[in-house]
Order: structure tokens, then sequence, then C-alpha cells
């Protein structure tokens, strides 16, 4: 009789457990229900590029108004004017310039769609870039 207590004693805390370790959470109207918060895929680039010529990747990547894109490089040599950054659906380029050899850029996105890591070589002489791009 005792064994039954203490299994019966056992059930209930592990139910009550369970009770209180669910998460709940609600989705409002035009939210994905899907956090953004960190990187779903990453791609890996590595490129060399001629002196005042624009890279683009092959391929793209499908990103919702509110996540975010990390571009993460370094390229040589270090003091060319080398622009990183995303060709949006509408065909604008959102970038920034890198100093010194490398360049850390997160970007937030605005609008739905597909895009494409691009790099723009604003010097005479050949780069060679490589980094990562996370989304």
């Amino acid at each position: 009789m005792r064994n039954r207590k203490i299994f019966r004693m056992f059930l209930m805390c592990i139910t009550l457990a369970a009770c209180l370790t669910v998460n709940a959470g609600a989705v409002g109207a035009g939210d994905s229900g899907r956090d953004t918060s960190a990187a779903r895929a990453s791609k890996r680039f590595n490129a060399d590029i001629p002196g005042n010529a624009f890279f683009t990747m092959d391929s793209t990547f499908p990103l919702d108004t509110g996540e975010t894109v990390t571009i993460k490089a370094s390229y040589s040599p270090s003091p060319a004017s080398v622009d990183f950054g995303l060709v949006a659906p509408d065909g604008i380029f959102y970038y920034v310039t890198a100093a010194g050899g490398s360049v850390s850029k997160t970007f937030l996105i605005e609008e739905s769609g597909h895009y494409t890591l691009a790099i723009r070589n604003n010097s005479g002489a050949e780069i060679s870039a490589s980094g990562r791009v996370s989304y």
C-alpha cells in the first residue's frame, strides 16, 4: 500500500511539472510566428573581383519584412575601397563601405522578396573577398 501511495505521488509530481513547462504564445495578424532573432541559414562566398567591377552571388535568398541579414567578410588588399551589401527585389543596391580589409554589417529587411549578396570594387585593382552571409 505504501509503494502505491509513493508511486501516485511520483506520477502527480511528473504531471504537475509537465503542466508548468508548457510554453504558450500568441501570433498576431501579419506575424509569421517565426523567431527571426537567429539566422535561418548562411552561405559562404569567395570571389576575385576585378577593379571597378560589381559582383553578385549566383543564388538569391528569400526574406520577409523585419528579418535581418548579416554580412561578415574580409578582403585584400585592405586599402581598396569596397562596398558590401544586398540587391533588393526592386534592384536597389543597399550597401556599407568597408574599411581596413573587413566588414561586419547587419541589414534590416524592409521589403519581402528575394535578395542577392553583392560586392562593388571601387578601386582600380583586383581584390579577393571572402566571408559569410547569414539570414
